[in-house]
């Protein structure tokens, strides 16, 4: 990244200088036609230009947004663009689409803030993860091996890294950041001193609720590190959340303006009306269990089709035993795909819910196929067990306590229902777990029936 490292240079050397014009800085800019139009186009966006009078020249622009400001916006340009390439790996992807996140988060926490400590803590939250963008972008044969090491969806750890590089991540970051001058806030988020500086802190902050997200905007991780934003801002729980929902939904329009559209799908976003804070529960109805039990036998002598079968069970699952969203897909080419699903906040698992389980993969989907038993995940993952959740499968399904289990019918897998009480459900019990194994050996019998019946 050569030609990257002498603009930068250029960069530093005019933007640390109070004898520097804007002219000069201009000059610099307008050497690439490319950063040209990306300047403008920031320039021109809501961030910078709410009253949409149109900036033509990177002069204007540059008096606009600031020495400073423009220095933050060429670095965050040049780095994606250097980056991103023709065929980015999905890593370094992922990556970027949390760094944009995490920066539009940080910024916010700082909006009362003057401009240019916003920029810092924007340029240092979206670089947060420099060394490891750089590494999936640039490690050619060792980021092959480090890629094959470490599972889909699960991002590396120092260990991980260490043990192909010699050295982690957060350490070459800190090497380009020192080499760049990319500015003493990256450096000592990167690296906190005992005394962290409220600026510092919102890096720190944005970068976490990022990586949270993932997990889903009412997970245990997520509002353990809304408790340390509410804290920052002087606001409640609530207030920190939904503020940070809004953020999300912002994230993507900034990535797009820096030219990023590629990493838009990967920030998560939520409507503010979904799911709302308080929710009612579903309690399990074990009367309502037995009559839909009933129901099932009594339909099948009637020549029941088998697509009822598999809505008879899932109303069963989702009002009789008390489970918030419940799913049941059919295996199509080595994946799963959901079929029908129940529950609030299902309505995009239908187009969404696609996920592999071929041999090479390892997901929570692939272990309970191999066992063919029901099985009750009830704890979030931990290091040894986070590889069993891809990056897709976290920000559609969150990481919860779960229910799954296959239906065969003649040593043939055919379903698998997935089941959990959604973000408001709370805990599963002994008593969901049987109820459902139940009513999962009850569909495997009855389609097993039907089929005879066809036969």
């Amino acid at each position: 990244m050569p030609v990257l490292a002498q603009v930068v240079r250029e960069l530093n050397e005019l933007t640390g200088s109070d004898e520097a014009e804007v002219n000069q800085l201009a000059d610099v800019i307008l050497k690439d036609a490319n950063l040209t139009s990306q300047v403008l186009r920031i320039a021109n966006s809501v961030q910078y230009n709410p009253s949409n009078f149109p900036i033509n020249t990177v002069s204007r622009a540059i008096v606009l947004i600031g020495f400073t400001g423009v220095r933050a916006t060429c670095i965050s340009l040049m780095v994606i663009d250097s980056l991103l390439g023709k065929e980015p790996r999905e890593r370094l992807l992922a990556g970027m689409a949390r760094g944009f996140h995490a920066a539009a988060q940080a910024k916010n926490l700082v909006r009362r803030a003057g401009r240019q400590v916003q920029e810092e803590v924007f340029i240092a939250a979206l670089l947060y993860h420099l060394g490891e963008m750089c590494f999936w972008a640039c490690g050619a044969q060792f980021a092959d091996q480090l890629d094959s090491e470490v599972p889909a969806g699960q991002m590396p750890d120092d260990e991980a890294t260490e043990a192909v590089l010699g050295t982690s991540f957060r350490a070459i970051t800190r090497g380009l950041a020192r080499v760049w001058k990319l500015g003493d806030t990256l450096e000592q988020a990167l690296y906190p001193p005992k005394s962290v500086s409220a600026k510092i802190m919102a890096v720190r902050l944005g970068d976490q609720i990022s990586q949270q997200a993932l997990y889903g905007w009412h997970s245990a991780e997520m509002t353990a590190t809304l408790q340390k934003v509410a804290n920052y801002a002087g606001i409640d729980l609530e207030q920190a959340r939904k503020m940070v929902m809004a953020v999300a939904g912002e994230a993507a329009a900034v990535a797009v303006s820096y030219g990023a559209s590629r990493v838009c799908h990967l920030i998560p976003t939520v409507e503010l009306s979904d799911p709302p804070a308080a929710r009612t529960r579903i309690e399990a109805d074990p009367q309502l269990q037995l009559n839909i039990l009933r129901e099932l036998s009594n339909a099948l002598a009637e020549g029941l089709d088998v697509n009822t079968v598999f809505q008879m069970v899932l109303e069963g699952m989702h009002r009789g035993i008390g489970l918030e969203r419940v799913m049941v897909g059919f295996f199509q080419r080595q994946r799963i795909k959901a079929r029908y699903v129940l529950g609030e906040g299902t309505e995009s698992w239908r187009q969404k819910f696609d996920f592999p389980i071929d041999k090479q993969v390892e997901n929570i989907f692939t272990d309970v196929i191999d066992t063919g038993e029901a099985q009750w995940i009830n704890r979030r993952p931990d290091r040894q067990s986070r590889h069993l959740y891809s990056t897709d499968m976290l920000r559609l399904i969150g990481c919860r306590p779960a229910l799954l289990s296959v239906v065969r019918i003649a040593n043939r897998d055919v379903a698998l229902f997935y089941a959990d009480r959604g973000d408001g459900g709370g805990q599963l019990d002994k008593d969901q777990f049987a109820s459902f194994r139940h009513f999962t050996l009850q569909t495997g019998i009855s389609l097993g029936m039907l089929t005879q019946k066809d036969a």
